[in-house]
């Protein structure tokens, strides 16, 4: 394919940009190893009516900005936008260019948009279906759940774990504590679990207490069973229980050693 010098100003924006955001320092490395050693890899772009559109090297095109040159090495494709969407994707997805929901953003745009299957995407990608369907459900989570994700400060296995929990208010507490302290993929199934726990025991007791109907209203009332003490099985009225406030998985390891 015959390498040509475009310029800069002939050159637009892809049809979709699968970086959000573009790293200036990385951007400002980039183009001092230009000025000292050259450009590599041409950039390549797809010619259009008027001009040409940026298919790969978008770090390239912004760094031969940066030096305020007026043209750039380039190859021109005859592919057509879902073609070019596919090169854009392959070269950015297969050097680990591209956060988890910038993946997520660019497989949405090539399913929607360009009318790609998600068994093609999985091909391609080398991944499985299922791969595919988890990494766009991150796009169903809450922005700032995105943002910690797209940043690194939480991991997607983890995010997915969390992302079970049913109660909103409960899941955005685990959520942004595993944000702020940190949290591996088990500790983050354990608190699943423990949170699906809670929620069932409230709504235990809840259901116990019953939340009264005109037609239970003449019904005479049944006191609950005694609670009873976890470690040695006496009633309530026979010693003081104590609320501890200790997460399911303490209380497992708790459990384990009585």
């Amino acid at each position: 394919m015959e390498t040509v010098d475009i310029k800069l100003d002939d050159i637009t924006d892809p049809t979709f940009q699968p970086r959000d955001v573009l790293e200036t320092e990385g951007i400002e490395a980039l183009a001092n190893s230009i000025a000292e050693i050259g450009l590599i890899n041409p950039i390549v772009v797809r010619k259009l009516e008027n001009g040409y559109e940026l298919v790969a090297g978008t770090r390239r095109w912004h760094a031969y900005k940066m030096l305020g040159w007026d043209a750039i090495p380039a190859r021109i494709i005859e592919q057509d936008t879902r073609e070019a969407t596919m090169l854009q994707y392959s070269e950015n997805f297969h050097r680990q260019d591209l956060n988890p929901i910038q993946h997520a953003h660019m497989l949405k745009f090539m399913l929607d948009e360009l009318g790609y299957s998600t068994s093609e995407l999985a091909k391609f990608c080398n991944k499985s279906k299922e791969w595919i369907s988890r990494t766009l459900a991150l796009l169903d989570m809450e922005e700032p759940v995105q943002e910690a994700i797209a940043t690194g400060t939480l991991s997607v296995s983890v995010a997915q774990e969390l992302k079970l929990i049913p109660d909103e208010t409960l899941r955005h507490d685990y959520i942004n504590f595993a944000i702020q302290s940190g949290c591996t993929e088990k500790a983050a199934r354990d608190w699943t679990h423990q949170a699906k726990a809670t929620i069932a025991a409230k709504n235990a007791r809840l259901a116990q207490v019953g939340v009264i109907t005109p037609s239970e209203e003449e019904q005479e009332y049944t006191p609950p069973p005694p609670r009873t003490c976890a470690l040695c099985s006496a009633p309530e009225d026979k010693v003081l229980l104590e609320q501890w406030d200790i997460c399911w998985h303490c209380g497992q390891k708790l459990k384990s050693q009585t």
